[in-house]
């Protein structure tokens, strides 16, 4: 399922053009105000509230990643105070970030009958990224670990629905 955030400046706009529609509707403008330009009024404040509107569905969205928590120990003396590696969930792929050089690793997801769905050796370097393609996978429950050489390990669990 696909969480997606809108742009609410774009909304609370909307909001207010489609209440002063609503105001000159039901509350009559005063006298000096000639019928012409009352209805030339309604229709600019449509427009704009029609512009808004389009404005707000052309919002590009970014779906929500879900964290995967990782436990173990990488990174070597145990000196790190950040998280040396960060994993997320999208849809469609899990993002794996470095936060420091932790040279060659092994990335490897495993299913839950213990078959490996994606396995990749990387140089991971600060700031870099692995992207996994899920597409296609089976709905359950998989653990993604990642290995460097010297047999330290970082794992967590993730569920594809």
């Amino acid at each position: 399922m696909t969480i997606y955030k809108k742009n609410s400046s774009i909304l609370v706009w909307q909001a207010y053009f489609t209440s002063c529609i609503l105001q000159l509707l039901f509350f009559p403008i005063k006298s000096n105000f000639s019928k012409m330009k009352h209805f030339f009024y309604i229709i600019c404040l449509a427009c704009f509230s029609s512009f808004f509107s389009k404005a707000s569905s052309n919002v590009i969205a970014r779906p929500i990643a879900h964290p995967i928590a990782l436990k173990g120990k990488l990174g070597g003396n145990g000196l790190i105070r950040n998280q040396p590696v960060e994993a997320y969930l999208y849809d469609t792929s899990v993002e794996v970030i470095f936060n420091i050089d932790l040279g060659n690793l092994n990335i490897e997801v495993i299913n839950q009958t213990g078959d490996t769905a994606f396995q990749k050796k990387v140089d991971a370097k600060a700031g870099g990224t692995v992207t996994i393609n899920t597409i296609g996978w089976e709905i359950g429950e998989y653990i993604l670990v990642i290995t460097d050489e010297e047999g330290e390990y970082l794992e967590g669990s993730f569920l594809i629905d």
